[in-house]
């Protein structure tokens, strides 16, 4: 990791909560905190053994030294401390701070607890809480000197204050860079997580989007299919001219269906250029032949509302709209919009009279209303009730809002879309 920020990180409060230790983290902690208690038995049993015998590994001590060793309560004394800090010191990561400052104060008087006491003052040094880890260091220093007092210590030098000092300094610089590197790692793993999650989301963001698209080229040539479909069924009687031109309309509708299907299903196929709102705008030729044809928009809504009025349905259409002058993107989700609700009519009140009405400009923003009368729901074409949701989420996308529902005996649809989408601030 690079010098400088590394050493400003380690001054910085931690971001991210200690993870929690593997098996292989835990289990060496505690053989050596374990091994140090037990290493200094040996010290207890010979302190004792001094202190009643006035022999030490089968030596005999002058009378003079024996005044000079431990006394025989340290021995007890010890361990216990020792003991204590073992039991506390999975406290570490919930109380730094106390059981820093617990363990320095208690290696006064406890050598066995001193591998408990430097594991305590690193992982307090780690959260990289300067003024902790401050009362910390100045607490195993007291500590220290205060050691220098008992009887059965080394005498005091300056030297050895400084070493304890030094020592101390360099464990909480390590704690601190323990923490920054903990901290980096904790991040990376964050941003990969987020990252996976990400791309989960975009996965199911664009399924619906391929979905929400077919829905909407499919279900209008396949109710006006369905709506023929059902004419023949019904009417043995037509002449054979009127057969010949439904089946046609049958017949040109299903090869509609298929080519605008078709282009939708190729751009799973090319590397699209892509507008904010995640329509095409531009590819490059794909592999098995050239690019799907651009989305429909306002200009091809003359030819829409002629098809419906060929195909029998009733419209009676007020546009009042400047379509030349509205963004492209906020076009084709309107044509979409549209579509929708004229299949929706189509399909739910085939014989009833449908309404659209198109306005707006640059400071009002977009308005569409479509309504019609309801009918009787025997002769309807069974729906999914999936357009209605999908057109719900054009309007929200581009920021804008759609109302449907049954007022005062009608069915009526009504939008709102702003006449242009910031899209980096649209949810």
């Amino acid at each position: 990791m690079p010098f400088r920020p590394t050493w400003a990180a380690m001054f910085e409060p931690e971001l991210y909560p200690p993870p929690p230790l593997t098996g292989f983290g835990f289990a060496w902690r505690y053989a050596v905190a374990i091994g140090c208690f037990f290493a200094m038995a040996a010290v207890w049993v010979l302190a004792f053994q001094a202190r009643t015998t006035g022999v030490i590994l089968d030596v005999p001590i002058p009378p003079e030294e024996i005044g000079s060793l431990p006394p025989v309560w340290w021995a007890v004394l010890d361990p216990v401390l020792g003991a204590i800090g073992l039991a506390t010191i999975h406290l570490r990561r919930r109380f730094p701070l106390i059981l820093a400052v617990g363990t320095a104060v208690f290696s006064f008087a406890s050598a066995s607890i001193a591998a408990v006491a430097v594991w305590a003052f690193i992982s307090n040094a780690s959260r990289r809480n300067l003024r902790n880890t401050l009362i910390a260091w100045a607490t195993t220093l007291a500590s220290s000197l205060a050691g220098f007092l008992l009887p059965w210590s080394v005498p005091f030098t300056w030297s050895s204050l400084v070493g304890v000092a030094l020592l101390s300094t360099a464990m909480a610089l390590l704690g601190m860079y323990l923490g920054v590197r903990r901290d980096r790692a904790a991040g990376f793993l964050r941003r990969v997580e987020q990252a996976e999650a990400d791309r989960q989301f975009a996965v199911l963001a664009e399924r619906n989007r391929i979905a929400r698209e077919m829905h909407d080229v499919l279900a209008h040539r396949i109710s006006l299919v369905s709506m023929h479909a059902g004419v023949l069924a019904y009417r043995g009687d037509l002449p054979p001219e009127k057969t010949q031109e439904i089946a046609a309309i049958i017949q040109e509708n299903a090869h509609a269906s298929l080519t605008e299907l078709r282009s939708v299903l190729s751009t799973l196929r090319e590397v699209p250029t892509l507008d904010a709102a995640g329509a095409v705008v531009g590819a490059g030729a794909t592999a098995s032949g050239p690019v799907a044809a651009p989305q429909p928009t306002l200009a091809d809504l003359p030819a829409l509302i002629e098809e419906v009025h060929a195909s029998g349905q009733r419209l009676e259409v007020v546009d009042t709209l400047d379509a030349a002058s509205v963004p492209l993107v906020q076009q084709r989700h309107l044509y979409r919009i549209v579509q929708e609700c004229l299949t929706n009519a189509r399909k739910h009140a085939p014989r009833a009279l449908v309404r659209l009405e198109l306005s707006g400009n640059r400071r009002e923003g977009i308005t569409l209303r479509c309504g019609n009368d309801l009918t009787d729901l025997s002769a309807a074409i069974p729906g999914s009730k999936l357009g209605l949701v999908g057109i719900t989420e054009r309007a929200h996308m581009l920021g804008g809002r759609l109302d449907a529902g049954v007022r005062g005996g009608r069915f009526e649809v009504e939008a709102w879309l702003p006449w242009e989408t910031d899209f980096r601030r649209t949810p």
